[in-house]
């Protein structure tokens, strides 16, 4: 119930986002540049919020034995577990692109780039899931929460070593890649393009991870019991 009631709340946020109702210096966002900016980081913030535990909380709790008795592969299981959370993603990435139409609007130029931010955000949507899924099947003495915390320590690690080494080269490659993952409509077409196959091969890459790493966890009554 308590993640529900957040995630709500991050939807009347990301629907005043993309209705107008939030002001820049006085001005209120409008255009696709409210959809980035709403339907990048925050939705990716509501999707690891929701997706924490996806699997590690059959695992810890038991039933995920249940599940491996039916006639279901363990690759089976981790997409169906990605795809239920990938759903819930596109579907509010197209309650906001909903709002936005019905709030501001389709402008000539919005009209060309609506579709290709949309694949993108779906796409951004797929590979934030499969990441999460791939994190949530980690020995659950780390978990999710460890993993993520050790990916922020190592971003601050490589940006403290910019400062250190003054690697301008560095920093514009990291500046590059989070504008890629969370693609941005200022920068033209090119980076939204750009994210598509990048974000595909994340997804690609983080489902074959957790279905390799679920194929090495073993869950003794559960193959005993399908046996």
């Amino acid at each position: 119930p308590l993640r529900l009631v957040i995630a709500g709340l991050a939807m009347l946020i990301l629907y005043t986002f993309t209705s107008g109702g939030i002001t820049l210096n006085g001005t209120p966002l409008a255009g696709t540049g409210s959809l980035l900016t709403g339907g990048n980081s925050l939705l990716s913030a509501v999707l690891w919020f929701l997706g924490l535990g996806l699997i590690s909380r059959d695992i810890s709790g038991g039933s995920i034995q249940g599940g491996l008795l039916r006639p279901l592969s363990r690759a089976t299981y981790v997409l169906s577990k990605w795809a239920s959370l990938c759903g819930i993603g596109l579907v509010l990435l197209l309650f906001i692109h909903l709002s936005f139409l019905l709030h501001q609007g389709l402008s000539a130029p919005d009209a060309a780039s609506l579709p290709l931010i949309f694949a993108a955000q779906a796409l951004q949507i797929a590979a934030v899931s499969a990441v999460i899924t791939l994190f949530s099947t980690v020995p659950i003495n780390f978990g999710e929460l460890g993993l993520l915390a050790l990916g922020a320590l190592l971003l601050g690690m490589l940006k403290g070593m910019n400062y250190r080494w003054n690697s301008a080269a560095l920093d514009q490659a990291l500046g590059v890649a989070w504008r890629i993952l969370l693609p941005s409509v200022g920068d033209g077409t090119t980076r939204l393009l750009t994210s598509l196959p990048i974000n595909a091969g994340i997804c690609v890459a983080a489902l074959a991870g957790a279905i390799a790493l679920l194929q090495r966890r073993e869950f003794s009554y559960a193959e005993q019991a399908a046996g």
